[in-house]
């Protein structure tokens, strides 16, 4: 598969790196395509290859003792994981479940490794993945502890059309096959029938939209400012 053929957002780690060191990447991966719910890891195994997603987007997610989902990363086109246990030989901290079908890559533990040592591009890419991590995790955390579960839907719902925008202009969002209710309410940290009741005070507010399968976001600034009115 060629790079042309792709694309990928500058945030990521494959929207980072140089032409070459795509190459040097894609010659030592192999793709696998993952269907919807299908794992790409999970958690405790001891398997420390590190995957990129080439189309399609995923979760990360861990199961409490008592069976509830909690989601706490999503990984999008362009995203690496597994690259924790890459990096301390440690088994994996949770699993990763394809949101969709998904199109991902892997490479072996000591190929990364070798490669993050070699090329500055790629060495500079995995440690503002990691720096990202940290940073959002460090803020679902705060906003945890701080923030109602009304105000943390709402904030997930503007990060998704945000991420849905083709331009930093586009106020109106369809979001093609959105979370679930019930991964909206494990993301989140909160209850199903709470995301249900909160989604369906949006949409009597025209917040929010129902359009088949995709959610439409019809104003970007006025979710913004139900979230700002919320704090």
């Amino acid at each position: 598969m060629q790079r042309n053929e792709l694309t990928f957002p500058k945030s990521t780690f494959l929207g980072q790196i140089s032409q070459e060191s795509w190459n040097i990447l894609s010659s030592a991966w192999s793709t696998h395509l993952y269907s919807s719910g299908q794992f790409l890891i999970s958690a405790d195994d001891s398997n420390s290859d590190v995957f990129f997603v080439l189309r399609g987007a995923a979760k990360a997610t861990i199961y409490t003792d008592k069976g509830r989902e909690i989601s706490f990363i999503s990984v999008a086109t362009g995203d690496c994981f597994g690259e924790f246990s890459a990096i301390d030989n440690s088994p994996r901290s949770s699993s990763v479940v394809a949101s969709g079908e998904c199109l991902a890559a892997s490479l072996p533990a000591e190929k990364y490794l070798e490669l993050i040592k070699t090329y500055p591009d790629m060495t500079f890419a995995a440690l503002s993945i990691l720096v990202s991590h940290l940073r959002h995790l460090s803020k679902r955390v705060v906003d945890f502890n701080a923030k109602s579960a009304d105000l943390r839907l709402r904030e997930a719902l503007l990060e998704l059309a945000l991420k849905n925008t083709r331009n930093a202009e586009e106020d109106n969002v369809l979001i093609d096959r959105p979370p679930t209710q019930s991964e909206l309410a494990a993301f989140i940290f909160s209850s199903r029938e709470g995301v249900a009741r909160e989604m369906g005070r949006l949409r009597k507010a025209g917040i929010i939209g129902r359009e088949k399968r995709s959610l439409r976001i019809p104003s970007i600034e006025q979710l913004r400012k139900t979230i700002a009115n919320s704090h």
